[in-house]
């Protein structure tokens, strides 16, 4: 029988659904909480305050200078004494993109020891038969002086010239200028090969000595060199060789 009108538009009271019996998808509260990627991902205060960039006066900014392999030094003294070994931008994408201190450093100072203790056998040697020789420690204080200030002097001046009196050959490439940084070290490494030749100086043959001078001349050479590429730039290139050499 099919139901009526009135049977649809009536109310009609429904029994309630026991607890017990429900089989309603329930949330469960205990579920564990996701959390944000943000915050996962967030660094703690004591890692991201490490990250900052040192200062002039921490050690870690000149700890950059000193970060340099063997090899890396071997391959400097060696292009710094055998002329054309280097490529054309050796000195833009070697020594200028990390310049160190740790070689140059060595070297000066082992140069100066060499030179005071070299210099005073080779005064013995030739004053073997006078028994009033002294050894002469004002040597050291001179040798010392000498080498610092060409190894600061020099490169300041090359890279003042280079600086302010460029001359650009192409208007949309700008020249390329060392830093005063890189020329440091570059001089620095020059010195390398005058260890040996102020050891091998103390032997008193004349025609040995005449070769250890032209010996010293490879360094100048191959720093003229290097600097070439950077020295066409400017308007006193010839000036700035004849320094160098």
């Amino acid at each position: 029988m099919e139901p009526s009108v009135d049977d649809l538009l009536s109310f009609k009271e429904f029994p309630l659904i026991q607890e017990g019996n429900s089989t309603s998808a329930q949330l469960n509260i205990d579920s564990p909480k996701k959390v944000s990627p943000v915050r996962e991902t967030e660094t703690p205060p004591e890692e991201g305050a490490a990250t900052k960039s040192s200062t002039f006066f921490s050690f870690e900014y000149y700890q950059t200078f000193f970060d340099v392999d063997t090899m890396t030094v071997v391959e400097r003294v060696v292009n710094s004494i055998i002329p054309k070994r280097a490529p054309t931008d050796y000195l833009q994408l070697n020594i200028g993109t990390s310049p160190d201190l740790y070689g140059p450093i060595w070297i000066v100072i082992t140069l100066i020891f060499t030179i005071a203790i070299s210099g005073n056998m080779a005064s013995y040697l030739q004053n073997a038969g006078d028994h009033h020789w002294r050894y002469n420690f004002h040597l050291v204080s001179v040798a010392a002086t000498i080498i610092v200030l060409y190894t600061s002097l020099m490169p300041l001046a090359i890279w003042a010239l280079l600086k302010w009196f460029d001359r650009p050959t192409d208007l949309d490439e700008s020249p390329y200028t060392p830093s005063l940084l890189s020329l440091v070290c570059l001089y620095g490494y020059s010195l390398a090969i005058y260890i040996p030749v102020s050891i091998l100086w103390t032997i008193q043959i004349s025609v040995f000595q005449y070769l250890l001078m032209i010996t010293g001349f490879l360094p100048a050479w191959a720093l003229v060199c290097v600097l070439l590429p950077a020295i066409k730039q400017s308007k006193f290139s010839f000036l700035i060789q004849v320094a160098v050499a």
